[in-house]
């Protein structure tokens, strides 16, 4: 006695699945720009906390900076007077030597030579007061956007110098998966835009941005969804494609899908128009299925096109309403007669 299953053809929508872990798109590390003691450290700067953006993290002391900013103001207060004054000689010995010819060529050159002078001090205070301004606001050190504290790499009250490393920020609103395909699957049922735009590169495509499904390896009911975004890679080693699936913002939850998950991705790809799916068991290794015509058992060989979990998709051998038999049997005869105990499909 065997189970059978009557077949029709049907349009079978191809799924491709990858694992991948989930990662920040953008993780910040924000270094002191001036040297400097740390005179204040926002309370309660831990990793995992989130601060809002442009909350101050830190601030670096300020006094060497804003004395230059005061002395160069002074200056450059003394040296406006100056070029006032300047400027009066200079306009009133010009008027002498022109009019009356009182004077000498030479003073009045040595009067605009004094007022250049102090036109160029004045130039050289005011990028002393702007750079002064600079270093002043570089003391103060912000959060560029609302992200998780990664990791804390300062103290209050430690001496730091420019470039030093004092703080990582990660955005977790933006997250992607990154996760690697056979590239045979992402080459025969991925849909391509089949352009990468006005950009002529020797590069991918861009893929269709799908609707794609985000499962949690640790917990199934730990999921998410997101959008095929972008080939990142091709590894020629693993013959394995790597792509990138940017997550959509989920409804806010207490256990959401984080930086550092390991998921199972599924991608939808092609459609497979009118073929016939059977339970892989029905399929031999040799490619062929047992079918029942007029109660007997006959062979025949089969185009497998897809293998998903426990289907098989036929491109070609079948036809609509063959009864394909879908208990596992070992070397029947060719033309035995059949009993059937069990039937599904159409």
């Amino acid at each position: 006695p065997v189970e059978v299953l009557r077949v029709q053809p049907v349009d079978f929508p191809v799924t491709i699945s990858g694992y991948g872990d989930v990662v920040a798109r953008t993780a910040v590390t924000l270094s002191a720009e001036v040297s400097g003691r740390i005179t204040f450290k926002r309370d309660l700067l831990l990793a995992g906390r989130v601060v809002e953006k442009g909350a101050v993290l830190f601030e670096i002391d300020k006094q060497d900076f804003q004395l230059d900013l005061a002395t160069a103001e002074s200056l450059l207060k003394i040296l406006t007077r100056d070029q006032e004054i300047a400027g009066a000689e200079l306009e009133r010995v010009s008027s002498l030597y022109r009019k009356n010819r009182v004077g000498s060529l030479s003073a009045v050159e040595k009067a605009e030579s004094a007022v250049n002078a102090i036109s160029n001090q004045l130039q050289q205070i005011r990028q002393s007061r702007d750079r002064a301004k600079i270093k002043l606001a570089r003391c103060v050190i912000r959060a560029p956007f609302t992200g998780r504290v990664s990791s804390v790499d300062v103290e209050q009250d430690e001496y730091v110098n420019p470039g030093q490393k004092m703080i990582t920020l990660v955005n977790d609103a933006s997250l992607e998966v990154v996760l690697s395909l056979d590239s045979r699957d992402a080459a025969n049922w991925l849909r391509w835009t089949g352009t990468q735009g006005k950009i002529e590169q020797n590069w991918f495509a861009k893929p269709e941005p799908v609707p794609c499904t985000v499962v949690w390896s640790e917990n199934a009911e730990v999921r998410g969804s997101g959008l095929l975004d972008r080939v990142v890679r091709f590894d020629s080693k693993t013959r394995m494609l790597t792509v990138a699936v940017s997550l959509k913002p989920s409804v806010p939850t207490s256990f959401p899908l984080v930086e550092g998950m390991f998921c199972r991705v599924t991608i939808p790809g092609r459609v497979l128009k009118q073929v016939y799916v059977v339970p892989r068991e029905a399929v031999s290794f040799s490619s062929t299925v047992y079918v029942v015509t007029a109660g007997r058992l006959h062979t025949r060989r089969v185009t497998v096109g897809r293998e998903e979990e426990d289907m098989a998709v036929i491109t070609d051998g079948l036809a609509a309403g063959d009864v394909v038999i879908t208990t596992r049997l070992e070397n029947p005869l060719e033309n035995a007669l059949v009993r059937i105990v069990g039937q599904d499909g159409q």
